[in-house]
């Protein structure tokens, strides 16, 4: 059984989730202060982030060897079920 765990893009056609926390809250707050670290920065603004729930899976220990293997990575083994679930702009800050 697994867990929900919550992750963002600040920009989600460009990169993959980069924060990670185990409340939607707490991602959110951390996403908002990114955001208007990178608006100071570099003085544009920032298009619409995404915030994502994941399920985070305990991985067996043939995939942990993987990892150590260099044949896998972790974060596609362990995170699973990718959703949408909140997006962040300038107006919703």
């Amino acid at each position: 059984m697994g867990i929900t765990v919550y992750a963002y893009a600040v920009e989600p056609a460009a990169s993959t989730a980069t924060g990670f926390g185990n409340s939607i809250e707490g991602v959110a707050a951390e996403l908002r202060k990114v955001r208007a670290e990178i608006a100071l920065e570099d003085g544009y603004e920032v298009p619409i982030s995404e915030i994502y729930a994941f399920d985070l899976h305990r991985p067996d220990i043939d995939q942990i060897l993987a990892v150590l293997s260099g044949d896998a990575d972790l974060r596609d083994l362990i995170l699973k079920n990718k959703r949408l679930v909140m997006t962040i702009s300038d107006e919703s800050a």
